[in-house]
């Protein structure tokens, strides 16, 4: 799998406007900035984002994400009450809560648990994961969940499935800053070209 073909499929759900973020991890050999920035100024205009994030010299970290769907992810009352106890920086907006992140991720052993909030993930599953370390889940997907299941099942589905179908399109030689803005009319039968 090619870097870019890394990217559609594993980013996808953020990309097309599903989910908050997505992370990717690739060895730092297969990694390119210049890719990172070709792809960034395709989908700026659609408020999507690719931050690298260096974790080791031989892995790097992409945080791909829509900039409306994270901040809606973030702004709860809940959440930034959760967010303030972890000491983020919540008067200062979107991009500072990013850096935030992004900095506690930069060259950790382990994640901060905070990063499931950002992933789009539950408050009730990031602190309940957070407690317990996953043990008294209900189900383990693409993340650990404690409150509803069908709801985080469907949701599962719904990305796997984005995925899937963005990377036969990409594959087919299709533009993916097209195939994110036309993904809703593709999921629903519609035909990309």
């Amino acid at each position: 799998m090619s870097f870019e073909q890394m990217i559609v499929y594993f980013g996808a759900p953020a990309l097309c406007g599903l989910k908050s973020a997505n992370l990717l991890s690739v060895k730092s050999n297969q990694f390119s900035a210049e890719k990172i920035l070709e792809w960034n100024c395709r989908l700026s205009s659609l408020g999507k984002k690719i931050i690298p994030v260096i974790r080791s010299s031989s892995n790097v970290l992409l945080f791909i994400y829509d900039e409306r769907l994270l901040y809606k992810a973030l702004c709860g009352k809940e959440q930034i009450l959760y967010l303030m106890g972890k000491k983020y920086p919540i008067a200062k907006g979107l991009d500072a809560l990013v850096q935030e992140l992004l900095a506690r991720m930069s060259g950790q052993m382990s994640f901060p648990h905070e990063v499931g909030l950002f992933l789009g993930y539950p408050l009730e599953d990031v602190v309940s994961f957070e407690k317990d370390g996953g043990r008294s889940s209900k189900y383990s997907g693409m993340w650990q969940v404690y409150g509803n299941v069908e709801d985080a099942r469907r949701k599962m589905m719904l990305y796997r499935q984005c995925s899937l179908t963005c990377s036969r399109y990409f594959n087919m030689g299709i533009e993916f800053s097209y195939i994110s803005k036309n993904y809703k009319a593709i999921s629903n039968g519609g035909n990309i070209v």
